[in-house]
């Protein structure tokens, strides 16, 4: 699989106060060494395409779960507003490299879940960021799973064999 030029790192949510703050969801595991100063960061769509704007950030804070960035250049609400639900990115020479046992989302869609007993459950659609860690979408060919991407569950993630292997308890798959 080819790696992307940019990796999403965030979800703006809104404008915070009136002095050019927003409120960033992140998705990284790493949200303190991504939302630095001086870091840059790309707009992305959807699909993590790169808009062509790409913006500094000035000071980061925690802020409950999510974090208030200050961008270069922003003085007030106006000029966060259009920022509003779009995606922030990182490029992808910037992302430090994974340790073993570590995976970017991107790289699980499309992957094949197979049960110990190479029983094919389906093909990983989507990725979804919940409360309690990050859910697989499986599409099977007659059901739609939610497998939770846990070590519990997971036995073993295969990148060349573009498969992951996973142990469910009874009634999992029933669901």
């Amino acid at each position: 699989m080819e790696r992307p030029a940019h990796l999403v790192v965030g979800l703006v949510k809104k404008p915070h106060g009136v002095k050019g703050e927003v409120l960033v969801h992140p998705v990284t595991d790493e949200p303190d060494a991504v939302f630095r100063e001086r870091r840059i960061l790309a707009v992305v769509d959807r699909e993590g395409r790169p808009t062509g704007q790409e913006l500094v950030v000035a000071r980061a804070r925690q802020f409950h779960r999510a974090w208030l960035l200050h961008l270069e250049g922003a003085e007030d609400r106006e000029f966060v507003e259009p920022l509003r639900g779009q995606y922030l990115a990182l490029r992808a020479e910037d992302v430090r490299d994974l340790e073993p046992g570590e995976f970017y989302y991107h790289e699980l869609v499309g992957m094949t879940v197979v049960t110990g007993e190479k029983a094919a459950v389906g093909a990983v659609a989507e990725v979804i960021e919940a409360p309690q860690g990050p859910m697989l979408v499986v599409r099977g060919e007659a059901k739609e799973h939610l497998v939770p991407f846990a070590p519990w569950l997971v036995r073993k993630v295969d990148r060349a064999a573009r498969t992951i292997e996973i142990a469910p308890p009874p009634g999992l798959l029933e669901v």
